[in-house]
Formats: C-alpha cells, sequence, structure tokens
C-alpha cells in the first residue's frame, strides 16, 4: 500500500503576510466605519478587529488620517467600479429605462458603505489633510466618470451641458445624503422621489436634443 503523500500548506512569503495584514486592517476599518461610524472609529478598536497589534497598525497607518485616506479611497473606488458593473448607464439612452437607472444609482449611494464614506466628507470640514485627500479622490473619480461617459455617450459627452448635469445629479444626491442624520432615511427617501421626477425630465430634454 502506498502511503498517500500530503502536501503541507505552502508558508506565506513576509511580502504576502505584510499586504494580508493590511488588508485585514482596511477591512476592519471600513467595518468600523460602516457599523458604528466615523465618530467612533479608533485605531485601537480597528486593530481589535483586525487581530493585530496596535502597533502593527501604526506600522502600516502611523496616524488615524492615513488609516481613514486609505479606507476611505478603497470603499468609494470600490462603489464606482460596483455602480459601473451592476448598472447599465447605457439604458439613459431609453426614456422608459431611465428612472430605473436613477434608482440603481439611489441605491449605490444610499448603501451603508457609501453612507459610511460620506461621514468623512463631513469630517473634511475640520480637517485640511482629509479634505486634500478627497479632493484628490474626487479627481480620480472624475477621471473614472469621464471615461465611462466618454464611450457609451460620445456625441453628448462632447456638450458643454454633460459635465454640468452629472455634476447637479451627483451633487443633490449628496446634499440629500448629509440630511439623513438630520431628517431621517423616510424623509430624504420622500424627498428623492419628489426630486426625481426633475433629474428624469432634465435627461429628456438633453438626450432628445443630443439626437
Amino acid at each position: 500500500m502506498i502511503d498517500e503523500v500530503i502536501e503541507k500548506p505552502r508558508r506565506q512569503t513576509r511580502a504576502e503576510q505584510r499586504e494580508a495584514s493590511r488588508h485585514a486592517i482596511l477591512e476592519a476599518t471600513n467595518r468600523s466605519l460602516v457599523e458604528e461610524g466615523y465618530a467612533k472609529l479608533t485605531t485601537r478598536r480597528v486593530a481589535e478587529r483586525a487581530g493585530v497589534a496596535q502597533s502593527t497598525l501604526m506600522h502600516y497607518f502611523p496616524t488615524r488620517e492615513s488609516l481613514l485616506i486609505e479606507a476611505v479611497t478603497e470603499i468609494a473606488l470600490g462603489l464606482v467600479q460596483e455602480s459601473l458593473d451592476q448598472i447599465d448607464l447605457s439604458a439613459l439612452r431609453e426614456p422608459e429605462r431611465r428612472e430605473a437607472v436613477l434608482d440603481a444609482a439611489w441605491q449605490q449611494f444610499t448603501s451603508p458603505a457609501a453612507l459610511a464614506a460620506a461621514q468623512l466628507w463631513v469630517a473634511a470640514w475640520s480637517e485640511p489633510e482629509l479634505a486634500k485627500a478627497l479632493r484628490d479622490l474626487e479627481r480620480r473619480i472624475e477621471g473614472i466618470l469621464a471615461a465611462t461617459s466618454a464611450t457609451l455617450f460620445p456625441d453628448q459627452f462632447e456638450s458643454t451641458e454633460y459635465p454640468v448635469l452629472l455634476d447637479a445629479s451627483i451633487s443633490l444626491i449628496r446634499g440629500l445624503l448629509m440630511a439623513i442624520p438630520v431628517s431621517g432615511r423616510t424623509e430624504v427617501e420622500r424627498r428623492w422621489q419628489a426630486i426625481k421626477p426633475l433629474l428624469l425630465e432634465a435627461a429628456d430634454r438633453f438626450f432628445e436634443e443630443g439626437r
């Protein structure tokens, strides 16, 4: 009888261990933001969630700000990519499908991860370094959206109205998100339903005139 050869699991290299620790820290930070909010997030709590020593966390992220910046960048870019994967933006060309696109975008903007990230935009009022990082992040997101728009809507993308319409829509939704802690989710959802027809009317006019 031939003994079966049992392969021992390959040990991680130091580089892989470092990357695994860094990933665990960012995951723990994201969970803390989603579940507990920005105000309660501490490096000690994140280290506990990640299962690493606080000194290990500080090695990768020397300050709370650097940790938050990296975490929110990961959240925001992940949300953008998820939105582009799940929302059929090309449906904006079809009048009967435009409302579904807006509803899908609203669902993405109001997801737990998106609301957690939105808290940092508020915090940026009093944290200059965070504000700078978020400006850089917004430029990256704008670049992704511009490249996608140029591919999907090459004719409309050349219009001076397109970036204005896009910016107005995003700014409006962001403003509604900021109202959730004050007015409550139900009231903000009601306001969204009341405002949405105006966005649809603007989109209808824009795409019809661009033909």
